[in-house]
């Protein structure tokens, strides 16, 4: 590398934004990986195993999770503020203003679907805890009935990150917007040997 040639900055990366985003999303996507291997097995929602096998306990354990992370209000928007400024350091504004807009509302509304497609007759969901169900050859205890208090929590949550969105979407405009590349100066490369006139050699100072 020539002597005059500085090396270009990195782009800060958008590892940290993605890790937030597993965290919250992660558990969601599991519960759908596991209700989308009952759909492909056939599995009728019903109190009794599958084909043999106790899907049951993996949807409610996957349900568990999921909702303790969403439904910790203070931690799915903090998580949320996190992974948009993450983004911003990026330079992603589009990216970041979504992803506060959209996150906490993912968190909470995918496993709530998920939910409302398994559950059947004899499978209540109230936020009262109202009723037992057994899906699958497993007692789902809170699981179902955590998606009640979590469409609780959704629409209370959404107005203060739709406020948020907003306010963070409009400093993200200006400040995270990204930076364009300074041209070089047209006599940067004059002194360069592969250049038309990049010989710096003077005459008189050739050896003879």
């Amino acid at each position: 590398m020539e002597e005059d040639e500085i090396p270009a900055k990195a782009a800060p990366s958008l590892t940290p934004w993605a890790l937030c985003v597993a965290v919250l999303l992660g558990p969601a996507l599991l519960v759908w990986f596991i209700r989308l291997v009952t759909f492909a097995a056939a599995c009728a929602p019903g109190p009794g195993p599958c084909h043999g096998m106790n899907f049951g306990a993996g949807l409610r354990d996957a349900l568990n999770l999921n909702w303790a992370v969403s439904t910790a209000t203070p931690f799915l928007i903090g998580l949320s503020i996190l992974a948009t400024l993450c983004a911003f350091r990026a330079f992603r504004p589009m990216l970041g203003t979504l992803t506060l807009l959209l996150l906490p509302v993912f968190s909470l509304l995918l496993p709530m679907l998920a939910v409302l497609v398994t559950r059947y007759e004899d499978c209540p969901v109230s936020s009262d805890a109202i009723g037992s169900c057994q899906l699958w050859g497993a007692a789902m205890g809170m699981s179902f009935h955590n998606a009640a208090i979590a469409r609780d929590i959704l629409y209370g949550v959404v107005p203060y990150t739709f406020s948020l969105t907003v306010m963070l979407g409009v400093l993200g405009f200006f400040f995270a917007r990204p930076r364009a590349q300074v041209p070089p100066h047209p006599m940067a490369h004059m002194g360069h040997r592969d250049q038309p006139f990049g010989d710096r050699t003077r005459p008189w100072d050739a050896s003879p």
